[in-house]
């Protein structure tokens, strides 16, 4: 009787211990009850040019797809190491009738700060290029260098981050995007609050 107690007793330990101790997965709370969530592949490109201009660009697009982005948006330039948080808001009275991501102009902040304007356009032949070039880019970053076109050509050097995004969609005025990370271990890092106020 003694011996089935403790084995019970031994079992149970033994349980709490490995659910305790299992592999490191965060806890993150969502940020809205009843959301969607999908997965999407941001990829944020710098063009070599333009480093001197202080301008990103932050592109939002299914996996693998070879459609165009379901956003293109021009940021101003902040910092993106560690937790980096940027927060876009629009206005409600330019943009109260389209779907949020179509809003045309946006207020950007970073971590709580204010950097600027972020404009959406439609992506050029370079935008285009340097999303071909990367497409098949799990997760990374790095350089990528023109190809040899015609002297005329608007494709340059672009550097670049990409990764997957998981996004949530809390209402049609809120909606976020949050960088997986691939050890599972972290959380994310890297997050996009989309906002009409």
């Amino acid at each position: 009787m003694a011996g089935d107690a403790l084995a019970t007793w031994w079992d149970l330990v033994c349980w709490v211990a490995d659910t305790a101790l299992h592999s490191c997965v965060p806890v993150i709370p969502p940020l809205f009850s009843g959301e969607a969530t999908t997965i999407v592949v941001g990829t944020i490109l710098c063009p070599k040019d333009s480093i001197k201009d202080n301008k990103l660009r932050l592109c939002l697009q299914k996996p693998l797809s070879l459609d165009p982005p379901l956003l293109l948006i021009d940021l101003p330039s902040c910092d993106l190491e560690g937790v980096c948080r940027l927060t876009l808001e629009c206005s409600a009275e330019r943009s109260g009738h389209c779907p949020l991501l179509d809003a045309p102009v946006w207020v950007v902040r970073c971590n709580g700060q204010k950097v600027g304007f972020g404009r959406r356009r439609t992506p050029t032949e370079a935008d285009m290029w340097a999303l071909d070039v990367v497409r098949v880019v799990s997760t990374g970053a790095g350089v990528l260098l023109p190809p040899k076109l015609d002297p005329g050509s608007s494709v340059g050097a672009f550097m670049y981050m990409r990764g997957s995004f998981e996004r949530v969609v809390g209402s049609r005025d809120t909606e976020s995007y949050h960088l997986v990370d691939p050890t599972g271990c972290l959380g994310p890092e890297m997050s996009f609050f989309f906002f009409r106020v």
